[in-house]
């Protein structure tokens, strides 16, 4: 019996050293696991707060009809056969209430055109898949300051795209201005101001405008950020979330074009409303993975010099609305 005395006096040591330890590694555990909810909840919410996104999407064939310069061009049938996107962004440099971050989106659109009437033969253009391939750079600022005893996020980024099939680049810039209106546990809104500089722009000048509601008794909340998009949403499956909703969603591709009548560099641009679903889940700590779909109404498809106004361009096309489904993964930093 004394032999055992030394055994249970280093055990109950053990013991006794080992409990603070465990109790201060429960609590840090604790609070690592309600902190990766959060931002997980947050990046559901928030796609610009996502490090690397990859996304492929596909659209239903559609009829379409298009001009040249104002004459009857093409008609027949498209289809972005698959879109593919990769999207990258970190923050480089944050100190106080400033932040520099670095972002970098490749994009590769296949568009096959079947049954093609041209009814400009000078202008040959027929039956095949059309290949897009770019890159796009971007810098940009945020900083929190204050006017008028009211909260100020404001800064701006710096645009880069580049053809991967020719030397084309363009450059862009964007300023920004946002004030909180009010900030309480369910309810945030907020409103302010976008500049683009950029001459083909749609509008130059746009408000923005913010609401989140979390809805009193209910799993629903509602998200509404004008100009982009308007959500109904709700927890699924304990940590994913489903939305339903319309959003805007455009490209601006740039591609060397070398037609008799259409010769040069040019931007193709893309602008849809998609009214639909998405699901989304963390499969791991830090990677969602999601699906969407529904109805994509297109609002503008334009070929056209980059550097002319919106209303200037050479080839204008109308399709008709059509079902769209994309899939996602996405990795958390």
């Amino acid at each position: 019996m004394l032999q055992k005395q030394p055994f249970v006096f280093a055990l109950f040591n053990l013991v006794v050293g080992w409990l603070p330890a465990a109790a201060q590694q429960s609590k840090e555990d604790s609070v690592r696991k309600v902190h990766d909810y959060m931002a997980v909840q947050a990046a559901l919410r928030y796609p610009i707060l996502r490090m690397v996104t990859v996304e492929t999407e596909t659209v239903g064939s559609v009829h379409y009809t298009s001009k040249l310069y104002g004459k009857d061009f093409l008609n027949g049938q498209i289809q972005p056969k698959i879109l593919e996107k990769v999207a990258f962004r970190y923050p480089v440099y944050t100190f106080g209430r400033q932040e520099v971050s670095v972002a970098a989106v490749y994009i590769a659109q296949q568009t096959a055109l079947k049954n093609t009437v041209n009814q400009l033969p000078e202008t040959p253009v027929s039956n095949g898949t059309y290949t897009l391939q770019n890159l796009g750079l971007a810098l940009s600022y945020k900083r929190t300051d204050s006017l008028f005893n009211k909260s100020l996020l404001w800064g701006g980024t710096v645009f880069a795209n580049f053809s991967l099939q020719s030397s084309l680049t363009r450059a862009t810039g964007l300023f920004f201005g946002m004030v909180p209106l009010k900030r309480t546990r369910t309810t945030r809104i907020s409103a302010g101001l976008l500049v683009f500089i950029d001459p083909s722009s749609l509008i130059p000048v746009i408000p923005s405008f913010s609401y989140w509601h979390k809805f009193d008794g209910s799993p629903w909340e509602i998200s509404l950020d004008l100009p982009t998009d308007v959500f109904l949403r709700r927890p699924v499956f304990s940590k994913g979330l489903f939305s339903i909703g319309t959003e805007l969603a455009g490209n601006n591709l740039l591609r060397e074009v070398d037609l008799p009548s259409l010769h040069g560099g040019f931007a193709i641009k893309d602008l849809d409303l998609k009214s639909g679903f998405t699901l989304e889940y963390p499969v791991f700590r830090k990677v969602l993975v999601g699906c969407g779909g529904g109805l994509l109404y297109p609002l503008q498809y334009r070929v056209q010099d980059p550097g002319k106004g919106n209303n200037d361009y050479a080839i204008g096309v109308k399709r008709n609305p059509g079902p769209y489904f994309n899939i996602n993964i996405s990795l958390l930093k």
